[in-house]
């Protein structure tokens, strides 16, 4: 990551919510969050007229699947969200928070407190790009280096509170970590979990990039080469295994799944597969 902007994922993440999939983008705001040039190419299907499907659709094919896979996992993410705020939680801590915008877009959030935790860098440019929009929630800032402290004190700090329940983001992030920094982050948040609280987490699987030796040799190397290895990777029991005991795992499901869930319009690439969503909750 630049001093002065996001990292590369971060970016690509939000030009495929800010493209979308269907006429109206998953996110009407991740366009404008972008670099200018940028954010002009993920917006312009809206004023193409009839031409914009075949423009989004092109933009679709040429990212090998990860404008459709990064919006499945959006929206599987929101879903699992939404489901949480009615059960009453009132709080929501998103790790990594890169330039989300749950608290502007989603209705469900409006009488809770969202907490993006990132790097300073990162929320430097993003309220910087976000200007004078004003959110119909309350969104707190927590910026954080996570390879130099921990988050728990500062979280605290911005007013989260441990004696009740939340639901944690941790989206497309625990694949640039060292098994022990994911571990540490798990136990963290852990201890500032209260009973009943869930869990949404992103996570790689080991052996499981596609197209064969090519693949395991090519896409880490596109990673490395563009200054975000891949660090970490975990299977499904593995990650159930460094949850417990605190914690029960009721989801855990790749692309197709959450196609599934959400009955959406993206089709799940097959070049994606190796990541997975879990959903945990909090025991009591």
């Amino acid at each position: 990551m630049r001093a002065d902007s996001p990292s590369g994922t971060s970016l690509l993440v939000s030009f495929a919510r800010g493209l979308g999939v269907e006429d109206r983008p998953l996110d009407s705001l991740a366009a404008e969050l972008l670099p200018p040039w940028l954010g002009r190419i993920a917006s312009a299907p809206r004023y193409l007229g009839v031409a914009g499907s075949f423009y989004r659709n092109a933009l679709r094919a040429s990212s090998f699947g990860l404008v459709d896979h990064a919006v499945l996992r959006t929206q599987a993410i929101d879903t699992h969200l939404v489901s949480a705020l009615r059960s009453g939680i009132e709080q929501l801590v998103i790790l990594g928070a890169g330039l989300d915008a749950r608290a502007w877009r989603l209705p469900a959030l409006q009488a809770a407190t969202v907490f993006e935790v990132d790097h300073p860098a990162t929320q430097r440019y993003k309220r910087k790009r976000i200007g004078s929009r004003v959110a119909p929630t309350d969104v707190r800032y927590v910026p954080v280096d996570f390879e130099k402290e921990q988050f728990s004190p500062s979280l605290v700090r911005a007013g989260f509170r441990m004696e009740d329940p939340s639901v944690w983001i941790w989206e497309g992030v625990t694949m640039y970590l060292h098994r022990q920094a994911i571990g540490q982050t798990l136990e963290q948040l852990t201890r500032l979990s209260a009973s009943g609280s869930e869990l949404a987490v992103t996570y790689l699987v080991p052996n499981s990039l596609p197209f064969g030796a090519l693949g395991r040799f090519a896409i880490p190397a596109m990673f490395k080469a563009a200054g975000e290895p891949l660090k970490g990777a975990l299977d499904s029991r593995e990650l159930a295994t460094a949850i417990a005991p605190n914690w029960d795992v009721v989801y855990d499901q790749d692309s197709r799944g959450w196609q599934e869930l959400t009955r959406s319009h993206a089709r799940p690439p097959q070049t994606f597969r190796s990541e997975r969503l879990a959903v945990a909750k909090r025991r009591a």
